[in-house]
């Protein structure tokens, strides 16, 4: 499939356009002289002009389309209190000029930090429902969106993280982007976090539609290999059916898992990974955060250092994050 097929295809579905412009590609020179390698670069997908940036914002832009079109007038996103998705979606909300409820299951803090303060300061609602399993705060968005409905509302529920079949398709704009991006040397290796898979599972299918340009690897910074391959076959299968959109190449040739840097799971750094946030922070003047880009670097570097990707053309994908880096460390 060709890149203008490719996004005549994208144009079938419903989309509000946040990010007008390609995220921009950086070369990590201080790095790679580092590394004793190069050219590596980096895909800031943390810098595309919503809130706090990153990549939740891909997604979005179709969920959020697919909700407007609908006629919905109010969008419920549910995570942690320090959720990125919760802040983006809070943001994205305002610039659509949509109603946003977010709804944490945590207690409400008592001193706002990260995330917290950018959803205080959007002036979206929030429900603080205290300490209960992720089972039981799904089951109040539930009654939530039951009750709006009641109430003559329209809810949208942004479900699972925005990891669903409709948000991924958002991810397939990031391969699109870096096949007409311009660097010294093309880029040849992706490296992207493997968390509950919608980016992953958007990046690969889209690389796969596009030809394979590149081969992308997932770091997985949560889950084992086995369990991050059930999940992205299931994503790959439920794109096929929802797009009727068939990869040129197998996806299974354009990808490779990684679970050596995912340490005890989800949230729990690593010694690694937390070295990683000050190599590139004190090297690049890049801000990388605990829970996925930090992980996601530091496989990049070690693969390259022991020679499992190419030494040219390796870019880091920075899926944002920031915010949650002063929540993070207090």
């Amino acid at each position: 499939m060709t890149e203008k097929e490719l996004e005549a295809a994208l144009s079938a579905f419903p989309r509000r356009q946040l990010c007008g412009f390609a995220t921009p590609v950086q070369r990590l020179y201080r790095l790679e002289e580092e590394q004793k390698t190069g050219p590596v670069f980096i895909k800031r997908d943390d810098l595309n002009g919503v809130g706090p940036g990153g990549n939740k914002v891909r997604p979005l832009e179709y969920l959020l389309g697919e909700a407007l079109d609908r006629g919905c007038d109010v969008v419920i996103a549910s995570g942690q209190e320090n959720s990125n998705l919760c802040s983006i979606a809070a943001s994205a909300c305002c610039r659509l000029g949509v109603s946003c409820i977010l709804v944490h299951n945590n207690p409400k803090p008592e001193h706002l930090a990260g995330n917290m303060l950018l959803n205080h300061l959007s002036g979206v609602e929030e429900h603080y429902i205290g300490s209960i399993p992720e089972q039981e705060r799904d089951r109040y968005v539930e009654e939530l969106a039951d009750r709006l409905r009641r109430e003559g509302r329209k809810p949208y529920v942004v479900e699972n993280g925005a990891t669903s079949v409709h948000g991924a398709i958002g991810y397939f704009h990031l391969p699109l982007e870096l096949v007409r991006e311009k660097t010294e040397v093309p880029i040849r290796d992706l490296f992207v976090p493997g968390g509950n898979g919608g980016l992953a599972a958007g990046v690969v299918f889209g690389t796969a539609l596009l030809g394979g340009p590149f081969h992308v690897h997932v770091i997985t910074v949560e889950n084992t290999k086995k369990t991050l391959e059930a999940i992205l076959d299931k994503l790959f299968q439920g794109l096929k059916e929802y797009t009727g959109l068939v990869p040129d190449v197998p996806v299974d040739s354009v990808m490779t898992i990684h679970e050596a840097y995912r340490g005890e799971g989800w949230g729990i750094p690593t010694k690694e990974s937390e070295e990683m946030i000050r190599r590139l922070a004190q090297r690049e003047g890049i801000f990388l955060e605990r829970i996925y880009t930090a992980k996601t670097a530091w496989g990049m570097c070690d693969l390259l250092s022991r020679g499992l990707a190419r030494r040219e053309g390796a870019c880091l994908v920075h899926s944002g994050g920031f915010a949650s880096l002063f929540y993070q460390y207090t």
